[in-house]
């Protein structure tokens, strides 16, 4: 009888440069990861082949500043810094924007995006304005180009 395992490599349908995965007593499967992925695990589930994305924050002392995907803002402005959603996202892109600057900031979405907080959802072309200096949000787009949720929010936000 052959058991289909890593040693005496009968594994089926296992792609070259995959990482193999136990689902039982012989039982595996492959994962194959593309470059920059790494494993991430899943409750009772395999593993699944993802990217972490990091957020590079960049200092903005202007009073706009256009927002790109995974990036963040820090407001250093003394004057109230109106920041702009990218108007192209892929779903499971983020924007962070942390305050610094004395007036505060603004995160104003496009025509045809929405940012949820909450309950609460901004007009079409709606914002969310901090309403103390050291006000920090990170939205999510959960729906390419058009649909941003907050993941995590500090301070009191005004949803328009």
């Amino acid at each position: 009888m052959t058991t289909n395992n890593s040693i005496n490599n009968a594994s089926p349908n296992i792609a070259a440069h995959s990482v193999m995965i136990s689902e039982g007593a012989n039982n595996q499967v492959g994962v194959l990861l593309a470059t920059g992925q790494t494993l991430i695990g899943v409750t009772g589930s395999d593993p699944i082949a993802a990217t972490l994305t990091s957020v590079q924050w960049n200092d903005v002392a202007g009073t706009t500043q256009a927002a790109a995907a995974n990036q963040g803002y820090i407001i250093s402005n003394v004057g109230q810094t109106t920041v702009t959603l990218p108007s192209v996202a892929a779903e499971g892109s983020v924007v962070a924007v942390s305050g610094k600057g004395s007036a505060g900031w603004v995160l104003a979405a496009n025509t045809g995006q929405v940012i949820h907080f909450g309950n609460l959802a901004s007009s079409t072309a709606g914002s969310l304005t901090s309403t103390n200096q050291w006000d920090t949000v990170l939205v999510l787009c959960v729906t390419a180009n058009t649909t941003w949720v907050v993941q995590s929010a500090v301070g009191n936000l005004t949803v328009s």
